[in-house]
């Protein structure tokens, strides 16, 4: 219970560390907020299109360490790997 704690708190906080990050740079350098690309600002694309990319690694990050954690805790409540089946007689 306590790694899927720690492993929801670290993909929170990882996410929230990139979603902040660019608004910060934004804010503390404004030239790029005049910067365009192809007539749309560089701002609106890296938030429409380059979170997206990095949103997902973390979410598959995530998806990939809750199985390996449930994995592991079958194994530890289960080590025959016998749930589900009936006793033997």
């Amino acid at each position: 219970m306590r790694a899927q704690l720690g492993l929801s708190l670290m993909c929170l906080v990882l996410a929230l560390a990139v979603t902040a990050s660019f608004p910060v740079i934004a804010a503390l350098a404004p030239a790029v907020t005049r910067i365009t690309v192809l007539g749309l600002p560089l701002t609106l694309i890296v938030l429409g299109f380059a979170f997206y990319p990095v949103l997902l690694a973390i979410g598959w990050f995530y998806n990939r360490q809750a199985r390996q954690l449930e994995a592991r805790f079958t194994d530890l409540v289960d080590p025959a790997g016998r749930a589900g089946r009936p006793p033997d007689v």
